[in-house]
């Protein structure tokens, strides 16, 4: 398993410790260090709960999905390359 460093970069951004996610979702922060390291992949339960937390999709942040431009309504023309228009 690969580090999330889309986890680490939301829980920095938000200046939180991992402490402080654990203790939000109910989980140990050793259990959390794990999870965002890429040690464990939590349950599926465990998961919603982070990616509520996160105000993310659990796709986002634990299968590669890009998350910046979630709630945004930019970025409608998915699979596009950045500066390509939408033929109309």
């Amino acid at each position: 398993m690969m580090r999330n460093e889309k986890m680490c970069s939301l829980r920095r951004a938000m200046n939180l410790s991992q402490r402080e996610v654990a203790e939000a979702v109910g989980i140990s922060q050793s259990s959390y260090a794990m999870i965002e390291g890429g040690y464990r992949h939590p349950r599926k339960e465990v998961e919603k709960k982070l990616a509520d937390f996160f105000n993310v999709t659990v796709d986002e942040l634990f299968f590669g999905e890009d998350f910046s431009t979630a709630g945004s309504t930019e970025g409608s023309g998915k699979g596009k390359a950045e500066g390509e228009s939408e033929q109309p």
